[in-house]
């Protein structure tokens, strides 16, 4: 997740660059069949404002992965939007 933060321009734009993937603050787990669904929140350290980051991956018996990614600022929290970091899987 701190790879994507750090590689796309709309975020470091946004927050600044040097972000890094703090403590994790909230995450959920469910299991259909044989994936394991998991969500994390996070908060994003550094740049120039306060951040959250939000993962959704899978997880089965050959792989972890990261489907998803979104970022919100303060504004965005409030208004109940967050920006969809692209992923390079």
């Amino acid at each position: 997740a701190q790879e994507a933060l750090r590689s796309d321009p709309i975020v470091t734009m946004e927050l600044g660059p040097g972000i890094e993937a703090g403590n994790v603050y909230a995450s959920s787990k469910g299991t259909v069949g044989d994936v394991d669904q998991l969500v994390l929140q996070f908060q994003i350290n550094g740049g120039n404002a306060w951040a959250q980051g939000i993962t959704y991956g899978v997880e089965d018996e050959n792989s972890l992965r990261l489907v998803a990614l979104e970022v919100a600022n303060m504004d965005a929290v409030l208004n109940n939007q967050s920006f969809q970091v692209p992923l390079n899987t």
